[in-house]
């Protein structure tokens, strides 16, 4: 052991503090060992915040890579080993600026230190986000989120399309749900749901189903988690492969407060396995029950139905009747029968009415003949005297009409005005004026004479 000790003075701080001389020889590999113990246990868990690059996957699935300061004048190698790398690997690009999880240690093999990742955060506050808001600003602009994409899910689907984990709790929830509704035939296209492989893996996967053609819906998702656990279903791999799907696809993600890229591209959304199973597979209860509804709405139309054909049936059959020829025949026969005893005696009593009605109307004419002829021996003698009446009668009223035109003109007052008289009236109501003090001066008046008349003004008065 060293003989002095070091002392841990805080974060990536510390010191050694020398004891005694101390004379004895080490190994490397000593020295290497307790190095190591000293990064380990001085040290811990840290944080560290910088630059990726020569990054390298190894093939047993490990992650080497090399973090460097934003100025490159310092450099840190890194691993990431193969079961982190599954879940955080797909984050590490050269050139990315990165906040890395993990603990110092040394490799005695080689003499050198390096840094076990255990958790990824990009670097910057807001860096993830605004990617991702770059990326469905581009995807968005593509028409891959619009609703006119969006199609109905089938109603009664055969046969479920399932992109998940065969081990995840998923494809369990999925199964129960379906069972408990309704017997639909499951297909699984296993993928991984997180880690560097999983856009591929569950693109792969939605491309399988889409070439054998089986199923008529797809659900694509997995059983909840964080949000870093969800960056499959934030990449433009994904996005597209559901885009390009023939059949519908329900996204699943299983976290309810986090919407992704997947779910806006999907055509429909569930929060959960379990309730994008219950989307997508019809309830048989349900389905009981609206046939039961059916039967009994199709009873009753049936029933009506039934009782208007009978109704119109019957109608038919009456009309049918009436127009039978033997019923016919039968009540034309009743017919003549009632109207043979009727007739009995009617014609020598038709005749003996229409002889009496004769004799009556010969009277009445005979009547209107004596009239007639007493009528027009009247009219002869008016006539007679008519054509000697025009001649003396016209002469006598001449001889009147002459006297009282004579009268006439002698009281007519036009014949005042042709000696030089005058009518004067008021021009505001047209009253004659006999009296000077009916105008007063300034007033108009109208005068009429025998020939023509004046508009005048009175000047004064006399």
């Amino acid at each position: 052991m060293l003989a002095g000790k070091y002392r841990y003075n805080g974060p990536m701080s510390f010191f050694y503090q020398s004891a005694e001389t101390d004379d004895r020889v080490f190994s490397v590999a000593q020295i290497n060992r307790q190095v190591k113990e000293l990064l380990e246990e001085g040290v811990g868990a840290v944080w560290i915040e910088a630059e990726v690059s020569e990054l390298t996957s190894a093939r047993s699935g490990h992650i080497y890579f090399t973090l460097a300061d934003e100025r490159g004048d310092a450099q840190l190698r890194a691993v990431m080993w193969r079961g982190y790398a599954q879940r955080f690997g797909n984050r590490l690009q050269r050139g990315a600026a990165l906040r890395c999880h993990g603990r110092l240690t040394l490799y005695e093999a080689r003499g050198t230190y390096q840094f076990v990742v255990d958790r990824v955060e990009e670097a910057g506050d807001g860096l993830r986000a605004r990617r991702l808001e770059e990326l469905k600003q581009k995807l968005l602009a593509e028409g891959l989120f619009d609703a006119q994409r969006k199609r109905p899910l089938p109603a009664y689907p055969i046969c479920v399309g399932v992109v998940t984990s065969r081990s995840g709790a998923a494809i369990r929830d999925i199964a129960k749900v379906a069972r408990r509704r309704f017997p639909v035939r499951i297909l699984l296209a296993h993928a991984a749901v997180q880690g560097a492989s999983a856009p591929k893996e569950i693109a792969e996967a939605l491309d399988r189903l889409a070439q054998r053609g089986e199923p008529d819906v797809v659900i694509v998702g997995r059983g909840g988690g964080s949000a870093e656990d969800l960056d499959a279903f934030n990449t433009e791999e994904v996005v597209r492969a559901i885009a390009r799907h023939p059949r519908p696809v329900v996204s699943a993600v299983g976290h309810e407060v986090d919407v992704t890229l997947a779910d806006l591209a999907a055509d429909r959304r569930a929060a959960t396995p379990s309730e994008a199973a219950e989307l997508v597979v019809a309830d048989a209860m349900e389905l009981r029950a609206e046939l039961e509804a059916s039967k009994r709405g199709c009873a009753r139309a049936l029933a009506a139905q039934t009782a208007e054909q009978r109704r119109r049936l019957d109608e038919a059959s009456s009309r049918v009747r009436a127009r039978d020829p033997r019923l016919q025949l039968r009540n034309s026969a009743l017919f003549l029968a009632r109207a043979r005893q009727s007739l009995g005696g009617w014609p020598e009593l038709w005749l003996l009415r229409n002889r009496e009605r004769l004799r009556a109307l010969d009277e009445r004419l005979f009547a209107w003949t004596q009239r007639l002829d007493r009528d027009r021996a009247r009219l002869e003698t008016l006539a007679q005297g008519l054509s000697r009446w025009p001649g003396p009668a016209m002469r006598e009223g001449r001889a009147r009409l002459g006297t009282h035109a004579a009268s006439l003109e002698a009281l007519s007052p036009l014949a005042s005005l042709s000696r030089g008289y005058a009518v004067v009236r008021r021009a505001s109501d047209g009253a004659v004026v006999r009296d000077g003090a009916q105008v007063e001066v300034g007033q108009d008046v109208d005068v009429t004479l025998a020939r023509g008349a004046l508009q005048c003004r009175v000047l004064r008065q006399r």
